[in-house]
């Protein structure tokens, strides 16, 4: 199962953004229903239930989620008014049909999908919604619900008035929400049209530009920075160990000559750990984690040990510490697809390092 993201729409310096940066962006399920419990009628109390309705449903270690738990924590959010009570709407859908209680999930999903037409909220988010509805539909293998969801949100008063502009979150959503109604077009055996084959050009052209880019920070480095990987490969955890953005100018000030693989962007860098975490998981490693890392904790931890900050070793010496001694520091990869990238892009996994063209 699938999992959905709170809205994209947030204020920097909100208390559950501060909340999220003192947990390094990895809170668990428990700690955003106690922080939504600790705040009634903060903006975010409902973001803070979706988020943990999320967790919950996927299980943070990949254990196994808990839908009933998931489901009422939806339920939950869904009272309040906002962007986020329509996103829990979208996660008590999706839960429902991972119940197979199919004839719930699409009451669900129809009072969804009226309340949206008679009830129009904020613009963006609910175009927002929609797209969720596309996604989560065409994951699960109902091509012709979601392609209904796809023509809707293009209809849509936010889709229809970015038409044809290049900038916004909402030109964005239109954009992605082109390609998806050509990709469930095709996947359908319905002739496409010609903006399905427009956007289909697009994307493609984007996709080359992309490449290039990334060709172009990897240079030399065909294959990424090896992984290294234990001889007895019948169990063993991979590690991949990020800098935050804050600290991505100052890492490679500090060490150019073994930073030169990263690049000058932080995209094309948090590629290069997702392909990283990729080889992990293809070698055949039990758990994949990625362990993001401030200078300051690196360089307070090379003190405490006694170690040189500069040797490669103290680095792989500092993430599998992180792992062992502060298991909630580190996250487990991949995260839920529709859940905030581990890179703190603030944009859903699928969207962002986990989308399909980047991998």
């Amino acid at each position: 199962m699938s999992s959905a993201s709170p809205s994209p729409i947030r204020a920097v310096d909100s208390p559950y953004e501060q909340f999220l940066a003192t947990v390094g962006r990895q809170p668990t399920a428990a700690q955003c229903e106690q922080w939504a419990d600790e705040h009634p009628g903060d903006p975010d109390q409902g973001r803070a239930l979706v988020h943990a309705g999320w967790l919950t449903a996927r299980g943070k270690q990949h254990q196994g989620g808990d839908d009933a738990k998931a489901l009422e924590l939806f339920t939950r959010a869904t009272k309040l008014s906002g962007a986020a009570g329509r996103q829990a709407q979208v996660g008590v859908v999706e839960t429902l049909y991972a119940q197979d209680r199919e004839r719930d999930a699409e009451q669900a999903e129809q009072a969804l999908r009226e309340e949206l037409t008679e009830q129009p909220d904020e613009a963006v988010a609910d175009l927002q919604v929609f797209d969720d509805m596309v996604d989560m539909l065409g994951e699960i293998g109902r091509s012709e619900r979601a392609l209904d969801w796809c023509l809707a949100a293009l209809a849509h008063p936010a889709a229809r008035e970015n038409k044809g502009t290049g900038g916004g979150e909402a030109a964005r959503l239109r954009h992605g929400l082109r390609i998806s109604r050509a990709l469930l077009r095709r996947d359908l055996g319905l002739e496409p049209t010609d903006d399905d084959l427009a956007a289909e050009a697009e994307t493609d052209a984007e996709l080359g530009e992309f490449g290039e880019e990334l060709d172009r920070a990897l240079s030399g480095l065909p294959s990424g920075r090896p992984v290294e990987v234990p001889e007895d490969t019948a169990a063993f955890d991979g590690i991949v160990l990020r800098w935050v953005r804050e600290d991505f100018a100052a890492v490679r000030t500090r060490w150019p000559e073994s930073t030169d693989s990263y690049g000058d962007d932080y995209t094309a860098y948090a590629q290069r750990l997702q392909t990283d975490a990729r080889a992990y998981a293809e070698a055949g490693a039990a758990r994949v984690h990625i362990v993001s890392a401030t200078l300051a904790a690196y360089e307070e931890f090379a003190v405490r040990e006694g170690r040189d900050a500069d040797n490669p070793d103290t680095r792989r010496a500092f993430s599998r510490h992180v792992v062992r001694a502060h298991p909630d520091e580190s996250l487990a990869w991949p995260p839920p697809r529709n859940g905030p990238c581990w890179c703190d892009s603030g944009r859903k996994y699928k969207k962002c390092c986990g989308a399909p063209a980047r991998n």
